[in-house]
């Protein structure tokens, strides 16, 4: 008995695939870029609830097979670590400038100290340049900063617990008295 004839596939001479196949291509590459620099909430799943989208085991088949999950761990080091050398560039930039700027104050009431020039600036002025200076230098050189409570200090012993610096730093905070400047 001869065997049942098998339907035959509908191609054409070229070998091309039937105009009604349902099989639907998927732009693979937009969808692994999508998972890749999604956030976490891009998942498979959530991928695959989209209209026209591959099933979930086809993108779990595709996702497995090509590492999606190594890939957009990589791209976000790539990111971050390109973001944090963002971040030290501006830092250093700024920090640089810093330096320069309390310098220039430092210079400025050096010169104005070395010349005595009191009718370019009063000597308050001068120890305030010095301390803008000092602390804009201190600061962008990433040094600490010294801070004294002036609250603390009640009597003329409590100043003795403090170091020339810091009290030469007091000293620059606190507001000149009106009379003050008669005496230089």
């Amino acid at each position: 008995m001869p065997s049942p004839a098998k339907p035959k596939k509908k191609t054409d001479s070229s070998g091309a695939k039937p105009q009604n196949d349902k099989r639907v291509k998927h732009d693979w590459s937009a969808i692994r870029r999508e998972y890749i620099r999604g956030e976490d909430t891009v998942t498979l799943a959530s991928l695959a609830d989209r209209d026209g989208a591959p099933s979930e085991r086809q993108l779990e088949r595709r996702c497995a097979a090509e590492d999606w999950p190594e890939l957009r761990l990589q791209m976000r080091r790539e990111i971050d670590g390109k973001l944090r050398q963002l971040d030290l560039d501006l830092k250093t930039e700024v920090r640089m400038r810093q330096a320069r700027v309390g310098k220039s104050f430092i210079r400025l009431a050096e010169d104005a100290l070395e010349y005595q020039r009191p009718e370019s600036l009063d000597p308050i002025d001068i120890a305030r340049f010095a301390k803008i200076g000092a602390e804009l230098e201190r600061k962008s050189l990433g040094m600490e900063e010294v801070n004294i409570k002036i609250g603390r200090i009640k009597s003329p012993d409590d100043l003795d617990k403090h170091s020339e610096a810091e009290l030469w730093q007091l000293a620059g905070m606190l507001p000149p008295d009106e009379n003050e400047d008669d005496d230089f």
